[in-house]
């Protein structure tokens, strides 16, 4: 690495809003990070994870073709 212009990688603090605190290293001058989701609390990581459909594209397709397969039986 070139001497001079690389930042100083420095150990930071991360706070989550869930109160979970660790260390890392970052090139943030200050030290610490706050952020709102840690792997402590996002529902992906803790397995509390919600598959939400708001009847979307899927639903649509399955409103429009699937009545035509049931009408076809039908006949």
């Amino acid at each position: 690495m070139k001497p001079g212009i690389h930042p100083d990688y420095v150990e930071t603090t991360v706070h989550c809003g869930c109160g979970n605190t660790f260390t890392t290293r970052s090139t943030k001058k200050s030290g610490q990070i706050v952020v709102e989701v840690c792997s402590q609390c996002h529902p992906f990581y803790t397995g509390k994870q919600k598959i939400l459909d708001s009847g979307g594209r899927v639903a649509r397709f399955e409103k429009r073709y699937g009545k035509r397969k049931a009408a076809a039986a039908d006949k």
